[in-house]
């Protein structure tokens, strides 16, 4: 029996296309804190004995205040890493798929221009549609369902069915 392979899917679209779908950065092993680290207190005092009617409480060796640079630490980002979202035996190559990964709604889809798994948000720019329940048209591209825009692997709109073939007029006033 064929063991499962999870498909792992960056949270925001990745600049470069990745030869293997399967890509896992781990998490931080140690948790970090905005609070600074608790020190001890290293004030020392003496005793003093009263020669005249005044008395000393200075400490014998005065504590320079020290200097604290906390450099801010780096926060973790939620969205800048990497997520499963389901196995790649899962996926039909041909639909685009509605997924919600840490809270977020995604369209997965397959890229057949750069052969490679795509995952956008599940949102058409336009009118804010679900691109999940578009379809993939015939040169590839994820196309919406509500207007028809399609987007190619890279999320830039190749093709708008209302606009003339060489882009919507521009309008000038001298």
């Amino acid at each position: 029996m064929e063991a499962l392979r999870p498909c792992i899917v960056p949270a925001r679209l990745p600049t470069a296309s990745y030869e293997k779908p399967m890509l896992h950065l781990p998490f931080r092993s140690v948790p970090t804190s905005i609070f600074p680290p608790i020190r001890q207190c290293t004030a020392r005092s003496r005793v003093v004995t009263a020669v005249s009617s005044t008395v000393s409480t200075e400490p014998v060796n005065p504590v320079e205040p020290e200097v604290q640079s906390h450099s801010q630490e780096e926060k973790f980002n939620w969205l800048l890493q990497w997520y499963p979202v389901m196995p790649v035996c899962d996926l039909d190559k041909r639909i685009p798929h509605a997924k919600k990964v840490i809270g977020l709604d995604v369209v997965v889809w397959w890229d057949r221009n750069e052969n490679a798994w795509k995952v956008f948000d599940d949102m058409c720019p336009h009118r804010l549609a679900p691109l999940s329940e578009g379809r993939i048209d015939q040169w590839g591209r994820l196309q919406c369902v509500y207007h028809g825009w399609c987007f190619n692997g890279s999320g830039d709109c190749k093709f708008i069915p209302q606009a003339p073939p060489d882009g919507p007029p521009v309008i000038t006033c001298q």
